[in-house]
C-alpha cells in the first residue's frame, strides 16, 4: 500500500531541494556580478597604468 507520510517527506525535501538550488543560483549571480565589478576595476587600473607610461 502507498505510504502517505513518505510522500509527505519526500514533499519536505523537494522543497528543500527547491530552496537550495535557489540559494546557490543567487549566490552564483552576486559572485558574477562581484567578478565583473572586479573586472572593471581592473581594466581601469591598467589603462591608468598605461597613461602613466
Amino acid at each position: 500500500m502507498f505510504d502517505l507520510n513518505k510522500l509527505g517527506d519526500m514533499a519536505k525535501i523537494a522543497g528543500e531541494a527547491k530552496s537550495m538550488q535557489e540559494k546557490q543560483e543567487r549566490m552564483a549571480r552576486e559572485q558574477l556580478e562581484t567578478l565583473k565589478k572586479i573586472s572593471g576595476q581592473l581594466e581601469t587600473v591598467i589603462s591608468l597604468l598605461k597613461e602613466k607610461k
